[in-house]
Formats: structure tokens, C-alpha cells, sequence
């Protein structure tokens, strides 16, 4: 009769030990998988990420008048959750008008204005990020010939880095947002009309 006893407690025993353990290893499986679940919930839009922004301007008075249009597209590879890095280029197309006045010499003008560049972003907090930007600029130059006394032009292409900071609304994995975000030149300013920052906004999707 005692070892009868002793024989039941000890299957008693062993069924429970087996029960918690099975409890204890789907317990581990729904953890693993909510864990893939989630890597592959972050990964199901890509590693990469596009924005596009675009220029448009007119300015006119008495004597001249110009006008600007161009768009800038630009690609992301997602390093890890936070940082991304790839390349930026635009694409701006230039019309400027300039009337000589009472010697009657007039000036028009059509160029391209184009950059190419790599860029770091990390992104802080929310919607947040730091951006780090280094460009080649390639645009014509206007100056007035001392031999001739009229207005000449010649193209330039110079490095430019920027540094500074965004906001980015909406969008994320799959889906389209809103950023904008002010950039603030590294180097010293080498023209008279180099601005020292540049606001961009425009559009990401997937970032």
C-alpha cells in the first residue's frame, strides 16, 4: 500500500514538473515569436528609404527678373534603427533677365545648377533627426569682363558641407511623411550671395 502511494505521488510529481515545463516552453515560444514578429514587422518596408524635394522661385523689378525651378530626389540605406546614410543630388534650372537700361544692352540668360552629394542621418527623437551633408555645387558665374566691359559667365563647382537638423511628420515603415529641416554651412561663405543655412523640405517615404 505505501509503495502504491509513494508510485502515485511520484507520477503526480512528475506530471506537474512536465505540465510547468511545457507552460515554461510555450511560454519562451510566444516571446521568441512575438520577437520575430516584431523584426519582421520593422523590416517588412526595406532597408532603404527615397525623399524627393523641390525649388521653385520668381523674382523681379524694374530691371531684371529671374526665375528657378529644380527638384532634388534623394536615397537612404537604414545602417541599423536610427542611421542611414546615401546620396542627394538636385537638379535646378536658372532663366535670368537683366535690362541694360537707357545703353539699351540687354542680357538673358538659361543655365542648369546641379549637386551631388552623401549624407548622415540619425534620427534623435520622435520625429527628430541630425543631418550631416557633404556636396559638390556646380552653377555659373556672372562677372563683367575688364577687357570688354560686358557680362560674361564661367561655371564653378566647389565642395560644400552642411550640418544641422529636421523634423520629419507622418510616414515611417512603408508609408509617406512630411520633412523639413535647416542646414547651416560648415565652410566659410566664398560668394557674396552664399547663404549661411538652407531650409529643404519635402517628402520621405519609408524612413
Amino acid at each position: 500500500m505505501r509503495a502504491s502511494f509513494l508510485l502515485l505521488l511520484s507520477l503526480f510529481l512528475l506530471s506537474d514538473f512536465a505540465h510547468a515545463q511545457t507552460r515554461e516552453d510555450q511560454a519562451r515560444d510566444d516571446l521568441s515569436y512575438g520577437g520575430n514578429a516584431r523584426r519582421v514587422q520593422e523590416n517588412q518596408g526595406g532597408d532603404i528609404w527615397y525623399g524627393a524635394g523641390a525649388t521653385i522661385g520668381f523674382q523681379a523689378n524694374s530691371y531684371s527678373s529671374s526665375f528657378r525651378i529644380g527638384v532634388a530626389p534623394m536615397a537612404g540605406y537604414k545602417v541599423n534603427n536610427f542611421l542611414s546614410v546615401g546620396p542627394r543630388v538636385s537638379l535646378i534650372y536658372n532663366a535670368f533677365r537683366y535690362d541694360g537700361g537707357f545703353n539699351g544692352s540687354d542680357f538673358r540668360d538659361k543655365s542648369l545648377t546641379w549637386a551631388a552629394g552623401l549624407f548622415t542621418r540619425a534620427k534623435i527623437y520622435r520625429g527628430f533627426f541630425a543631418h550631416a551633408e557633404y556636396s559638390l555645387l556646380s552653377e555659373k558665374e556672372f562677372y563683367q569682363d575688364p577687357g570688354t566691359g560686358n557680362i560674361a559667365d564661367r561655371r564653378i563647382t566647389r565642395a560644400i558641407p552642411f550640418l544641422g537638423a529636421g523634423l520629419s511628420q507622418g510616414g515611417g515603415v512603408g508609408s509617406t511623411g512630411f520633412e523639413i529641416l535647416i542646414l547651416f554651412r560648415v565652410s566659410q561663405r566664398e560668394r557674396l550671395n552664399d547663404a549661411p543655412y538652407e531650409i529643404r523640405s519635402g517628402i520621405n517615404y519609408n524612413f
